[in-house]
């Protein structure tokens, strides 16, 4: 209780020790940096093992205290001790600083010592604690202090154009207003030819540079009596760079989709900023000093921050969920000091994309769902080369047989699909569904200029057809060979509707299409309709052996 006492009066922080219980003969502290391997019980009963950058007072054999944030359990006050040696110190603010990070022991003496303490102050309160310990202790103090250094504190002088602090405050203040001003902080003030020279006293250790003076006169002078005035000068006109509209046109996109964006932490574990990585070969940074170890990694994916939020949701009896997340994540290699930023966005999907009512059954989130909302914000880009999916089981982390790797012509940029089952099961997700993209990458693609046409003038003319394939086909293999011989009329493929049952052989499917054909120049004919038709069923049949149904 003395020791607080004596902190919050003057600011300094003090320590007892109990004088019995050091174990050296001429009963004195000392203080060393600590060495690699020692350990110190501290007053809260938690045991610390020691690293050489720590400072710890000792008895001359053996760590007694962690110099500037907590005393040791094997010198502590009790209602038996009889002789104290009180300690009182100034100890370098960097190393308290990362001591107290290191060992996850913040108190009141170190967040004053990584502050600054008074120098003037620290004979002035080790006395007052001596002297109310004889007093309220009936104790008796041995005369004399013993110290290693000498504390004599040192004002600062700074010097400073008065003409400066009027320019930097927008005042027109008077020169000897100035000085009154300073000296009623108790600083002394010569002026020589209007060039000020301050005298900070030493218990105004915050007190360094000019700005500091300027910032005093400011303060005292009052905020309000500062004059306001329009910025001068010419204006330049703002406007948001490529990148920048590009990144906003995202959010709207996706905001659009049915999304609701979601922040999370940078920092995360190493398992988890391993996970989901669109980018081979990257090594995960690790922070020196992490607040927690569940933030001592920065994250190499936007995936695993999303499902950390859909967990946190579903543990609310929040189920129904389409959350999105555009920011930055660091990659780096083996020999890299610094990760690179890089830009990326990620959405995830779980339950149902429509809720059930009295007109509507539920519709759960499936593959399409997502894989719908990626189509929407690749469109959204106006890319020149195509976009295509590609099935994938190289991610760990996603179901082998739902997951599509994003190809933009030749340049993979992004993953979309299921979420493995184990790790669902591990976060207590349903069935989730996500996607991850390489913004950055997207970005420096070629993109196609959207030019405007007027409605056309003459009539469409639609063809469906429905064949039967090996499963293996894939819609897109099909698409691709249909407008490959489709013609220059063939303007759109829908497909329309997928069957695989008991009324086609087994291994093969049906699947059928709607094909669109437009002339902008003049009305099709049959002729022209059906010879266009024609040469795609011959196409099919010979590529895939398809059977026309």
């Amino acid at each position: 209780i003395r020791d607080s006492y004596m902190m919050l009066t003057y600011g300094q922080p003090l320590h007892a020790f109990d004088a019995d219980t050091l174990t050296s003969d001429h009963k004195q502290i000392e203080v060393r940096l600590a060495k690699t391997g020692e350990k110190l019980t501290t007053l809260d009963e938690a045991e610390h093992d020691l690293t050489n950058e720590d400072i710890v007072i000792t008895d001359g054999n053996q760590p007694i205290a962690l110099a500037g944030v907590m005393g040791g359990f094997n010198s502590e006050i009790t209602a038996n001790t009889k002789n104290v040696i009180i300690e009182a110190a100034i100890f370098a603010p960097t190393a308290v600083r990362k001591t107290a990070q290191r060992h996850n022991l913040r108190s009141d003496a170190s967040s004053r010592f990584e502050k600054g303490v008074n120098v003037a102050d620290v004979q002035v309160a080790l006395d007052d604690a001596a002297a109310m310990m004889a007093e309220l202790g009936t104790g008796q103090v041995t005369a004399g202090v013993v110290s290693p250094t000498n504390l004599a504190p040192q004002p600062k002088v700074i010097q400073i154009d008065s003409a400066r602090v009027n320019r930097v405050l927008g005042t027109d203040m008077s020169v000897q207003t100035m000085i009154d001003l300073l000296e009623r902080f108790g600083f002394e003030v010569a002026n020589n030819a209007d060039q000020l020279t301050v005298t900070i006293p030493a218990r105004r250790w915050d007190i360094e540079i000019q700005a500091d003076v300027i910032e005093e006169i400011a303060r005292l002078y009052g905020y309000d009596n500062l004059p306001s005035t329009l910025p001068t000068g010419d204006m330049t006109t703002g406007a948001l760079t490529t990148e920048q509209k590009a990144l906003r046109r995202t959010r709207h996109t996706l905001e659009g989709a049915g999304l609701t964006q979601a922040i999370s932490y940078a920092l995360t574990t190493e398992e988890k900023a391993g996970q989901f990585t669109l980018a081979a070969k990257q090594t995960a940074t690790v922070l020196d000093w992490p607040m927690t170890q569940d933030h001592a990694y920065l994250r190499m994916n936007l995936v695993t921050g999303l499902l950390d939020d859909a967990a946190y949701n579903v543990a609310r009896k929040q189920t129904d969920l389409a959350l999105y997340e555009q920011g930055r994540v660091f990659l780096k290699h083996a020999d890299q000091a610094r990760p690179n930023e890089v830009e990326y966005v990620a959405g995830l999907m779980s339950g149902n994309r429509q809720v059930k009512s009295w007109q509507e059954a539920a519709a759960p989130v499936d593959f399409y769902t997502i894989k719908g909302v990626v189509d929407t914000l690749m469109a959204s880009y106006n890319l020149q080369a195509a976009v295509a999916y590609q099935a994938t089981d190289a991610y760990p982390e996603m179901h082998p047989g739902r997951t599509a790797a994003i190809y933009v012509g030749e340049t993979f940029v992004g993953i979309v699909g299921q979420i493995h089952p184990k790790i669902a099961k591990a976060t207590h997700l349903k069935e989730t569904y996500i996607f991850e993209l390489d913004l950055a990458k997207i970005l420096e693609l070629q993109r196609q200029t959207i030019i405007a046409k007027p409605a056309p003038k003459f009539p469409e003319v639609t063809r469906d057809i429905a064949l039967q394939v090996p499963e293996a086909i894939t819609n897109a293999d099909l698409v691709n060979a249909i407008k490959e011989k489709g013609g220059r009329y063939l303007v759109s493929v829908s497909l329309f509707d997928v069957y695989a049952g008991s009324h086609i052989e087994a291994g093969e499917k049906s699947m059928a299409y709607t094909l669109t054909y437009l002339n902008e120049d003049a009305t099709l004919t049959e002729e022209e309709v059906n010879a266009a038709f024609e040469k795609v069923v011959a196409h099919l049949v010979a590529t895939f052996q398809a059977k026309v149904r």
